[in-house]
């Protein structure tokens, strides 16, 4: 077991079709997910909603990292001392309108799905974490996918 558990959170807005944001969330966790909606408001008053979501069973969980391009996989084993914190949580984000499309690809802008992996290390330490995210990555690259 790598992950205690992994949580999906994006944003809809008044502009957006829920159900095109939902289908971009189900190209990424590939699995029926229970939504979470609350309701926000953004900077000049439009309406927001926030969606958030759990997957916590192993198999589920590896699915999502199966499914991800193995250039995605390259560039987050590259940077994962960045994507680590001390909590044990590996976060990432891919971009929501390509993921809607099929294309899962890496993002830093606002459009994205934000996803964030509780690494489960005994100690729970970050030095332990990046040890057993880097091992996880390379069964996934080497041939496992």
């Amino acid at each position: 077991m790598t992950f205690h558990y992994i949580e999906f959170m994006t944003t809809c807005h008044a502009t957006e079709d829920l159900t095109r944001v939902k289908e971009a969330l189900h190209a990424v966790t590939l699995h029926e997910v229970e939504w979470e909606k609350e309701e926000a408001e953004g900077h000049y008053g439009n309406p927001i909603l926030i969606i958030k979501g759990k997957l916590s069973r192993n198999t589920q969980m590896d699915d999502v990292f199966k499914n991800l391009p193995d250039s995605v996989i390259d560039e987050l084993k590259r940077d994962l001392s960045k994507r680590i914190d001390e909590n044990c949580n590996f976060f990432f984000r891919l971009d929501k309108s390509k993921a809607y499309l099929g294309d899962l690809s890496l993002s830093i802008g606002d459009n994205t799905i934000r996803v964030r992996a509780r690494v489960e290390s005994y100690p729970a330490k970050r030095k332990t974490a990046l040890k057993k995210m880097s091992e996880y990555f390379d069964d996934l690259t080497e041939g496992t996918r």
